[in-house]
């Protein structure tokens, strides 16, 4: 899945300079959640040329405001979104239109996410309503913290919560029951979670030459065990990826 920089965000003006920057910092967050590891199911942020010599507030070109970033990482990654982003191969001939204004890009990311700056009390909201060939459309947008936090399962965001049957070696229970350890730490458990693989509903990892497994509880919430005993299919499915 993908996510792309929603260009129509770009083409109003803020009241002040200082709210320009406060609102790119907002969205420079943003982005880098979503161009994190930890997103799983967004394979790349997406955008179209930007109008960087267009005002974002009066008499202040955006491409100005790169130099009110001091902090060297944080003028390199604006510098980023701004030039480097990926642009589709293949444009959607219709447009997304919302309130007179009209986008290919959103178009073509409308079953995914798009990304807003709130340059407007309309790109505040997680879903933005608009038109594609005159039939009404609702897309997925993220603007702010929140809504990454109410689209996590949508962006393929884990948690890995311990469960304390796993112990650090492998036991059985009062009824005779073998259960499987889990040595790593949650922090460890953390970091392979989000380089697993789903294998036939569960998810798969590797460390060293030891196999995981991890299943579902809850949402998006996992725990894990270690899992030597696995069918052959499913480890030389997990043995195809780079695993530290």
């Amino acid at each position: 899945m993908v996510a792309a920089v929603n260009d129509l965000s770009f083409e109003n003006q803020f009241s002040s300079k200082r709210e320009a920057v406060e609102k790119v910092r907002q969205w420079m967050k943003v982005c880098k959640k979503l161009e994190a590891k930890e997103t799983t199911a967004i394979e790349g942020l997406y955008s179209v040329m930007l109008n960087t010599s267009a005002e974002i507030a009066q008499d202040y070109p955006f491409i100005q405001l790169v130099k009110e970033f001091q902090d060297h990482d944080d003028r390199r990654y604006l510098i980023h979104l701004l030039t480097n982003l990926n642009q589709p191969e293949y444009m959607p001939h219709i447009s997304f239109c919302m309130e007179g204004k009209c986008s290919c890009i959103c178009a073509w990311a409308r079953d995914a996410i798009i990304v807003s700056i709130e340059s407007d009390k309309t790109f505040e909201q997680p879903v933005l309503h608009g038109k594609i060939a005159e039939k009404d459309v609702f897309v997925k947008n993220i603007s702010r913290q929140e809504h990454i936090l109410l689209y996590e399962q949508f962006l393929g965001i884990r948690h890995y919560e311990a469960n304390k049957k796993h112990r650090k070696q492998p036991y059985y229970d009062a009824a005779g029951r073998y259960v499987d350890a889990m040595d790593l730490d949650d922090a460890e458990a953390q970091k392979l979670l989000e380089s697993a693989v789903e294998i036939e509903g569960n998810m798969y990892g590797k460390k060293g030459e030891q196999y995981y497994c991890f299943q579902r509880h809850h949402a998006n919430y996992y725990h894990g065990y270690q899992n030597n005993e696995l069918g052959l299919h499913i480890r030389n499915r997990i043995d195809e990826e780079n695993w530290e």
